[in-house]
């Protein structure tokens, strides 16, 4: 009977638990939720988002409007506004105010541990046979109340004492990731910012291509229409435009997304972004480091490196607090004052008692002592996955680094050609102008000439921006980014 009713019970949970029919999901879907699901949701919402305590300063620090106000905004200030407004960065500073927290907690183990009890009662008693002369048979009843007071001190424990140690370096930890997230919420505006400008040089010399294009295919229509040329020539340049127009288009998109993303990393509103000179110092940075000494910073540096491997401490300290929770004996010292009052009793008449206790308790585990098997299994598999994961890491920044420097390289020579190509058309430019005051060119060469030269310089400057991303990313794998990298 005893594994009929199990087997009724499991499977009465099994359906409790299974609630997500495809019926609910499909309303869900079309319909979203309930109206006044929703309504309650919202209210609790305000609640507690109009509450007067710190979530009041949070709302006024990152509650800014994303879009009114929006303005062209240097790159200076927008990492300026990554450190106050980023929400990784946020999170992570409340990442170490739950690492204090969690510390006091592992501290506050080890105090004085002070409870009270207050249970009153009602006691009925049958006396239904006794050789006690006292006893009388029949039935009392009475109320009892029961006031305790106890106190425990842990004298050893060396459970709780590896949980401070761990407090003390779940706190370091979060210090850690809060440098991580600083150096990655500086490095993510940095790049999105250069993005931007990217696309905008694009956009600009897209916009420029297209409107020589038109109007040379307006010089071309006047020409077909004077039997000087053919709609040939006409119908190619028209689709150059088309061309150029749609990867205007394109070019917008990737803007606006880039200008998005830095609303977000900022949270300040943005309408467009400025140029961004690249520093001369900077260009051949691949030169003057060598690979080793780029991988050696980027080990000793890297602060997501440094997080993992802190954690790789913590789930050390978390075994050895398992180990000792599973196998060491703990000494208490403990105190228990209890006052008993009764109204009546077996013998007729009520009583008043105090009674306090002291003593040392030693508990030793032997066998399953918690009821929940032994917790050092898990803890040996978390240290290992944790030490699998920095030796990952290390390996991905090692690759990182040494890829980021190669990448350079190639900049550094794609810049030089084409630096080259971009000298070469403007001297080509320079040299039809002076044959068109001669009379041996026209405006359509001319034109088609400047638009090589506008190409080259678009290319040459967003190569030269490429390289300034390549040289952050530098920055941040060997841990030197900030707010003032550029100087």
């Amino acid at each position: 009977m005893l594994a009929v009713g199990a087997c009724l019970g499991l499977a009465g949970c099994d359906g409790m638990s299974n609630k997500a029919t495809p019926e609910r999901l499909g309303k869900l879907v079309d319909n979203g939720l309930p109206e006044d699901t929703r309504a309650k949701a919202d209210e609790r919402f305000d609640k507690t988002m109009s509450r007067a305590n710190s979530i009041a300063g949070l709302n006024e620090a990152l509650g800014g409007d994303a879009v009114g106000n929006a303005a062209p905004r240097p790159l200076g200030e927008l990492l300026r506004a990554a450190l106050e407004h980023n929400p990784d960065i946020g999170r992570a500073a409340q990442d170490i105010n739950r690492a204090d927290a969690q510390r006091m907690r592992a501290i506050f183990g080890y105090l004085p541990q002070i409870s009270a009890n207050y249970v009153s009662s009602t006691v009925e008693t049958t006396v239904v046979a006794s050789d006690n002369g006292v006893f009388e048979k029949g039935t009392a009843t009475y109320p009892v109340t029961t006031l305790t007071l106890e106190l425990k001190q842990p004298l050893i424990d060396m459970s709780r004492v590896y949980g401070i140690q761990l407090g003390r370096t779940a706190r370091t930890a979060s210090e850690a990731r809060y440098i991580a997230s600083v150096q990655k919420a500086l490095y993510e505006t940095f790049d999105a910012y250069l993005l931007a400008s990217q696309s905008k040089m694009k956009m600009d010399e897209l916009g420029r291509r297209s409107a020589s294009l038109r109007a040379q295919a307006g010089a071309e229509a006047s020409l077909s229409e004077s039997g000087l040329a053919n709609e040939t020539s006409r119908r190619s340049i028209l689709s150059e435009q088309a061309q150029a127009e749609s990867d205007r288009a394109i070019e917008t998109t990737r803007y606006v997304e880039a200008l998005s993303r830095l609303a977000y990393l900022t949270g300040t509103a943005i309408s467009d972004v400025q140029p961004v000179a690249v520093p001369n110092g900077v260009l051949g940075t691949e030169q003057r480091l060598s690979p080793e000494a780029a991988k050696e910073a980027a080990r000793r540096n890297n602060a997501e490196l440094l997080t993992i491997a802190m954690s790789v401490v913590q789930a050390d300290l978390t075994r050895k607090q398992a180990i000792a929770a599973d196998f060491a004996p703990v000494v208490d010292l403990f105190m228990r004052m209890e006052t008993e009052t009764r109204e009546g009793s077996r013998f007729g008449g009520g009583s008043e008692t105090e009674e306090t206790t002291t003593g040392v308790r030693l508990t030793l585990p032997i066998f399953n002592a918690r009821g929940d098997g032994l917790r050092t299994l898990d803890a040996n598999v978390d240290l290992r996955a944790s030490i699998v994961d920095f030796h990952a890491t290390r390996r991905q920044v090692d690759t990182e680094t040494l890829m980021t420097l190669e990448r350079m390289k190639q900049l550094s020579s794609a810049i030089g050609r084409l630096s080259q190509a971009y000298n070469s058309a403007n001297a080509n430019v320079r040299t039809e102008r002076d044959r068109l005051e001669t009379g041996e060119s026209n405006n359509l060469i001319l034109a088609a000439r400047e638009r090589q030269a506008g190409e080259f310089k678009m290319e040459l400057e967003v190569q030269r921006i490429e390289y300034l991303r390549a040289w952050v990313r530098l920055q941040f794998l060997t841990g030197a980014m900030s707010k003032n990298v550029l100087g």
